[in-house]
């Protein structure tokens, strides 16, 4: 378009200059718009919070900078083309393809539209009204196609960028429910461990006679139970930090030991029966949730005498089974942890039964036929 301007000899030299100052300054205005609107659409990308496919022209509300830097750069545009042909003529008609198209990638489809429609017009009618059609009438065939090109590309990347703000979404999601199930279940076990401490101390201290010696080593395990407190609070505090940064991993050798020392403290006979060693290395953290989770409900709920966990039971794919002499599920519905630790188990490529699920094997284990069993198997 700026060589044919310069190169017509029916122009002269100071209409050769101003159409070429028109055309840098188009040209400017034209990136910079598009600069700011691919800024717009990084950002809304990085907002989850920001629902679908959004062009400056399309908020409601919040964006208002966004609306009024693509109106500004419009006008502008507008005003350029004008100005250009009312300077050189209508021979830089084709100029309007590109307000058509910044419209396109930059406003509402009702105002897409009319935009369309109403450069289609100018592309016609200004070289009709100049005696020029028959050399111009291409230049409505170009505002058409280049339009119409716009459009499907609008289209396809509207597409493109909800598919990409809906894996954003999905990807925080996921990410917010691992933090949920991971404090859930950190908190869960170690605070029912520190409420199960501080019951032990106050029976303790129930009918203390300090100067007898039955008062005095009382107070020592009173001692000893805050001591362990601590200790739990201390863990409890620095995997809570862990979590939050995503870096916690959890050892199943270490959550039995634990399992021990808490069960013993709610006057439950615990018995470990398997080898570690049987268990594959990469489901040994998931087992260790599963422990966790499996033993925190056993205290809280029932209200049981005995437990068993048996690692890698038997040559059936089975890794874990966990059952308890206690009061059994009833019809209570799975909490939140129990869901939290299916889909654990299961990102894990393992499945994830309850008693209801499977058919208890605690009597053959001599726990008896009651209560509840838990079991990990591939």
């Amino acid at each position: 378009m700026a060589l044919a301007i310069l190169t017509d000899d029916d122009n002269g030299t100071l209409v050769k200059i101003m159409s070429s100052v028109l055309i840098v300054a188009f040209a400017a205005v034209y990136l910079d718009g598009f600069r700011r609107q691919h800024r717009r659409e990084e950002q809304a990308l990085a907002d989850p919070e920001r629902g679908g496919w959004h062009w400056a022209g399309d908020q409601s509300g919040g964006q208002a900078g966004g609306r009024t830097a693509g109106s500004y750069h419009f006008i502008t545009l507008v005003t350029l083309a004008l100005a250009l042909l009312l300077v050189a003529g209508v021979g830089p008609v084709g100029i309007i393809a590109f307000v058509v198209v910044f419209a396109v990638f930059h406003f509402r489809w009702l105002l897409v539209s009319i935009v369309f429609v109403v450069g289609l017009g100018v592309a016609v009618i200004a070289p009709v009204l100049a005696g020029r059609f028959a050399d111009l009438w291409f230049l409505s065939l170009i505002v058409a196609a280049m339009g119409g090109a716009a459009v499907v590309i609008r289209l396809a990347e509207g597409y493109q960028f909800d598919q990409a703000h809906l894996r954003t979404g999905r990807a925080i999601g996921d990410e917010r429910t691992r933090v949920a199930r991971d404090v859930h279940d950190v908190l869960g076990h170690s605070v029912t461990a520190a409420i199960l401490k501080v019951e032990l101390c106050q029976r303790l201290l129930d009918g203390l006679d300090a100067g007898s010696d039955t008062g005095q080593a009382q107070i020592e395990q009173c001692r000893h139970h805050l001591a362990e407190l601590e200790s739990i609070s201390r863990g409890a505090l620095a995997e809570i930090r862990s979590t939050v940064g995503g870096l916690r991993a959890t050892d199943l050798a270490n959550e039995v030991t634990a399992a021990r020392t808490v069960l013993a403290d709610a006057g439950v006979e615990l018995l470990v029966t398997g080898d570690m060693a049987e268990i594959p290395d990469r489901h040994r953290s998931m087992l260790a949730w599963v422990v966790r989770e499996a033993v925190t409900n056993i205290i809280r709920h029932a209200r049981a005498e005995r437990c068993l966990i048996e690692l890698a039971p038997g040559r059936d794919g089975v890794l874990l089974r966990i059952s308890d002499d206690g009061v059994g599920l009833g019809t209570a519905g799975e909490g939140n942890g129990l869901r939290g630790l299916r889909e654990r188990v299961a990102a894990s490529g393992a499945r994830l039964y309850l008693e209801s699920d499977i058919e208890s094997e605690a009597g053959s284990s001599g726990t008896g036929s009651s209560g509840t069993s838990i079991e990990v198997t591939l």
